[in-house]
């Protein structure tokens, strides 16, 4: 790609003011989470509002990826091979205690063991069609990338089947 033909999408959330200053890190610095976060620490910075500065808020919300990633790399050994033990779906889940503020049948993300997920069709679809979109998005994400042309097709078959 040659440099003057790049072109940043701006959004809502990401103007031309928070991708330049995105670009000003990775011009001077290198652009890494460290050299990023010092950038947003300033208050004036357009990046400062993607970070909670609350150390308690953050802290927790930290230690629940903490908690997520513990989840996310237990491994168990099925017919000899080594798959994840867990994975989040969606479930519908029936009303817990009588009270008003509690809808029925709302539903949540909730981990479940892989051998559950594949032996029920409601979430084994749900896993099927994650997958796909996280494919998907890899295409997207390499559609420049001719020499991978071959697994874009196939990509491109298994969606039109879902």
């Amino acid at each position: 790609m040659k440099k003057e033909k790049i072109q940043y999408k701006n959004t809502e959330k990401f103007t031309q003011e928070v991708i330049g200053e995105v670009l000003e890190v990775q011009e001077k610095f290198g652009l890494t989470a460290e050299n990023l976060l010092k950038k947003a620490s300033k208050k004036s910075s357009s990046l400062y509002e993607f970070f909670d500065w609350d150390n308690s808020s953050a802290g927790e919300k930290w230690r629940l990826q903490q908690a997520r990633n513990v989840i996310n790399e237990i491994k168990i050994v099925v017919e000899d091979k080594e798959i994840y033990a867990f994975e989040s779906v969606i479930v519908n889940v029936e009303e817990l205690k009588p009270t008003a503020s509690i809808q029925k049948g709302f539903n949540k993300r909730e981990y479940k063991s892989i051998v559950e997920i594949m032996n029920k069709e409601e979430y084994r679809k749900q896993l099927v069609q994650r997958a796909l979109a996280e494919v998907i998005y890899w295409k997207e994400r390499h559609s420049e990338l001719t020499e991978l042309s071959e697994i874009f097709s196939l990509i491109k078959e298994t969606k039109k089947k879902w």
